[in-house]
């Protein structure tokens, strides 16, 4: 358990890294409201982008827009509502998906954007 842990959060710090060099700014990692956590919350300059970030030791299905269930996008529209409010933000939020895929020593990150729409199953 303590291995996949430690690689979760491998993870999370590898994708935040990626998005800091595509230009986006990180407000929060790992922000949590009761028992629900946003992974990374950041801006890419126009809207505010929360992501939810799956690992993978290795490559297969299912695809990564797959990874979400319906209950877990429930929880990141709920703690989003509340990441919201409690910071007064006013801009447009999307909300998007990366997986990190370990291959051996390498990691191999994908970035779907939009991965989640609001009000959409």
């Amino acid at each position: 358990m303590a291995e996949s842990h430690d690689f979760g959060a491998k993870a999370e710090a590898f994708a935040a890294e990626y998005l800091t060099s595509k230009g986006y700014c990180i407000l929060h990692r790992n922000w949590t409201w009761g028992h629900k956590e946003l992974d990374i919350v950041c801006t890419d300059g126009r809207m505010l982008v929360v992501v939810e970030v799956k690992a993978r030791n290795r490559e297969g299905f299912p695809p990564p827009e797959d990874l979400l269930s319906v209950n877990k996008e429930k929880m990141i529209m709920e703690a989003s509502e509340q990441y919201l409010h409690q910071y007064g933000v006013r801009l447009p939020v999307r909300f998007d998906l990366m997986t990190v895929i370990r291959h051996g020593s390498t990691l191999d990150i994908d970035h779907l954007e939009d991965a989640i729409i609001p009000g959409v199953e």
